[in-house]
């Protein structure tokens, strides 16, 4: 008679990560949402000014270092949702482009149709796909009619759960 085995499984999945490319006043209280929400917080940005402990005091992991020169090197994947706030094509672009040559389950980016046709030209010069590029959530957030950094925070991280809940509109 064969052997049998009892075999208990203990799913470990990734730990959901927030990058939030730009220190910008909007990145204030989508830190405070993720930490609400259980999300492990990372805001991107070189401009010290801007990415210093004073401002977010809450965050999990604060990177003064270009958003390729991290995000390249950052394991994005499944477990990963890249939020793009800069309003800065130097910030915006490279940020969006390691995003989308990754596995990110989220990629949005704040900005007007205007921004976001520039920021799409500057990462088809990239090489990325139009596939990859139609990943991008932008404009960004549910509509909710949101006025203010808390409000358009509040709507990003609706889009953020809705996703990671399995209700893509992508």
């Amino acid at each position: 008679e064969p052997e049998q085995y009892e075999i208990l499984l203990d799913v470990v999945r990734p730990r959901m990560r927030l990058f939030i490319v730009g220190a910008v006043h909007i990145a204030i209280p989508l830190v405070h949402f993720a930490r609400r929400l259980g999300f492990y917080s990372v805001v991107v940005d070189p401009r010290k000014a801007f990415a210093n402990p004073e401002r977010f005091p809450h965050v999990d992991e604060l990177v003064t270092q270009w958003p390729e020169e991290y995000l390249e090197n950052a394991g994005l994947n499944e477990g990963s949702y890249v939020v793009v706030v800069s309003h800065d094509e130097k910030l915006d672009v490279p940020g969006l482009a390691a995003a989308c040559r990754s596995t990110a389950r989220y990629i949005g980016a704040l900005g007007s149709k205007k921004t976001f046709a520039k920021n799409v030209a500057g990462l088809r010069e990239n090489g990325i796909t139009e596939a990859d590029i139609a990943r991008i959530h932008s404009p960004i957030g549910l509509s909710i009619g949101a006025r203010g950094a808390e409000e358009i925070a509040l709507a990003i991280m609706a889009q953020v759960v809705a996703v990671k809940n399995g209700l893509d509109d992508k």
